[in-house]
Formats: structure tokens, C-alpha cells, sequence
């Protein structure tokens, strides 16, 4: 078989690396978070910008959350504080000056439930069950994340969510991977299709309403912009693309992810391209807000991959 998967021990967890034999493509996730931290191009240059986990975990939080699992929120949580049920919860986990930031799961440590080879692909099942233990969010559920390697330099995942609690929970998912194609950002061209952005206030939450912008319905050079923003994506055209010369890597959602984020760091050395189940703060303003019943299981997937003309 032309793939490989192979599992190594970083510090107190592990990294699985599923590799293309033949062209030396791979991607290598490590169990804590379930996130992908490198992705090789033919052996050598990693189209993630990850995490340095050589001597651990690191300062993953102020690093950027890199490629971070968000759940059972992604981005701002206002003040860390929501209503359900008629009781207020307040997050106990990472705030970012006044607001909860990306959830409470995303240095969860997974458990690795199987691997699998085939002729065109290799993948690994990774299984974490959150018992409620924050304060703020006391709603046991679990996730279990399947990571494939295709041909064609084409990588996917699939998130499948189970609500353990015996009253409904409400629950938003996304992901934070940072793209790099060997250039600084505003060499990038941009493009996607949406149906608004949501407009946020001075603390990046959203108000309520959604602007009509089709700046990058067309492929557009970044510049200098800085963006930081999130989008109602088409869904009847719902791919994101980054390119840069002759290299474009396509972020395609399949599944339960209709919303987009985009964020540009300040060194500009790669751009965040976030697939959301619904917006920021979506626990206080509904928008896209998923809830789920007592024991449903709720499945959302997303691809990317990277083409050279």
C-alpha cells in the first residue's frame, strides 16, 4: 500500500502522522486537542502553520489557539456568560481580556480509538468524552474526530458530537487552522462567496445584522488588509480559496459549517481560515446556535486541499 501511518510520543501525548508513501505527502495530529498541527507538501514544507510541541504543549492559548478544536463555542463568549434553561452559566476556562475565548475542550486529550489503510487513503478515530467539569458549561457530551489522507493531496475531518445529558444543551463547533504558502499574507489572493458578513461592534461581537460584501467574490490580493471577521458563506458555492502564484489551497465545509471566519495575523505569515457551525457568541444571540437533544449525535465535516497549476 503506497500509505503509512505512524504514532510517536510527544511529551504527555501522542502524534500520529498518516503518510502518502509515494509522494511524501502527510499530516500529523496530535491527540491533544485532535487538531492537525503539520501538513508536508512532497516531504518538506508544511502548509500549516502549527504549534512547537517539542517540549510540550507550550503556550498554545496565547500562540494563537493553532489549528485549535472550538467547543463547545468558537471565538468570543460575552463576558463568558449565557442563559439556559432559565440559569446563568458563566465559563470558567481561558478568557482573552474581559470575554471567553474558543471553549473549554480545545487541550483535550483524545484517545485513539483505531487507525485504517487503504489503497487510496489512511486515517485515524480519535475519541474525547468531556464529563462537564467547567462550571460555566456542567453538560456532558463527547466528540470523536475522524482525520483522512486521500490521494491528491486532499485532507478531510469529520466531527461527530454526542449529547450525554438528559436535557437539551446548546452547542456551536469550529476549527483554527493557520495556512501558510510561503509567502507573507498580503501577497495571498483571497476568494469565496457569501450571503453577508456579520457586522461586529469594537469587542468583535456580533450586533445582530449582516452587511452585504462581495469584496472576494472574485480572487482579490489581500494587501494590507487586516481581517477578523466571519461571513454567512453560499452554500451553493461554499469553498474558500488562498493562493499565492501557482499554489491555492481550497477549505470546502460538507457539512454544518455555513459560517466562515477569517483572520490575519499581525505577522502576517499566515491566514486563519475557520469553517463555524454559527457566529461568536451565538450562546446569547442565536445565530446558527445548534440545539441539542438529550442523546443526539450531530455530525459536521470539512476538507481542504492543496493543488499546484
Amino acid at each position: 500500500m503506497s500509505f503509512e501511518i505512524q504514532i510517536s510520543s510527544l511529551d504527555h501525548f501522542e502524534q500520529i502522522t498518516l503518510k502518502e508513501s509515494n509522494t511524501g505527502n502527510s499530516i500529523s495530529i496530535s491527540t491533544k486537542g485532535g487538531l492537525i498541527n503539520e501538513w508536508l507538501i512532497e516531504g518538506s514544507r508544511s502548509i500549516i502553520n502549527g504549534n512547537d510541541f517539542s517540549n510540550g504543549w507550550g503556550n498554545f492559548e496565547m500562540n494563537g489557539f493553532k489549528s485549535g478544536k472550538m467547543s463547545p463555542f468558537s471565538c468570543r463568549l460575552e463576558n463568558g456568560t449565557f442563559t439556559h434553561l432559565d440559569q446563568i452559566y458563566t465559563i470558567e476556562k481561558f478568557y482573552l481580556g474581559e470575554h471567553a475565548l474558543h471553549g473549554i475542550l480545545y487541550d483535550a486529550v483524545y484517545t485513539i480509538a483505531s487507525t485504517k489503510i487503504n489503497d487510496d487513503s489512511a486515517s485515524a478515530i480519535l475519541e474525547y468524552k468531556y464529563n462537564g467539569t467547567d462550571h460555566g458549561y456542567p453538560f456532558p457530551y463527547s466528540i470523536q474526530l475522524e482525520w483522512l489522507l486521500q490521494t491528491n493531496h486532499l485532507v478531510s475531518v469529520k466531527t461527530t458530537i454526542t449529547n450525554h445529558h438528559d436535557q437539551p444543551i446548546p452547542i456551536m463547533d469550529g476549527w483554527h487552522p493557520y495556512f501558510s504558502l510561503s509567502a507573507k499574507v498580503n501577497d495571498y489572493k483571497l476568494q469565496f462567496k457569501n450571503k453577508g458578513k456579520i457586522e461586529y461592534n469594537q469587542n468583535l461581537l456580533p450586533t445582530g445584522k449582516i452587511k452585504e460584501d462581495n469584496r472576494f467574490n472574485d480572487s482579490t490580493q489581500i494587501d494590507d488588509l487586516h481581517l477578523d471577521d466571519c461571513w454567512l458563506i453560499d452554500d451553493q458555492s461554499p469553498s474558500c480559496t488562498i493562493q499565492y502564484e501557482k499554489e491555492k489551497i481550497i477549505i470546502t465545509p460538507i457539512c454544518n459549517y455555513p459560517y466562515l471566519q477569517v483572520y490575519t495575523p499581525d505577522d502576517r505569515k499566515s491566514i486563519a481560515i475557520e469553517n463555524l457551525s454559527a457566529v461568536p457568541n451565538c450562546f446569547n444571540n442565536k445565530m446558527g446556535l445548534h440545539m441539542m437533544k438529550p442523546h443526539e449525535s450531530w455530525v459536521l465535516a470539512t476538507s481542504y486541499q492543496n493543488f499546484k497549476d
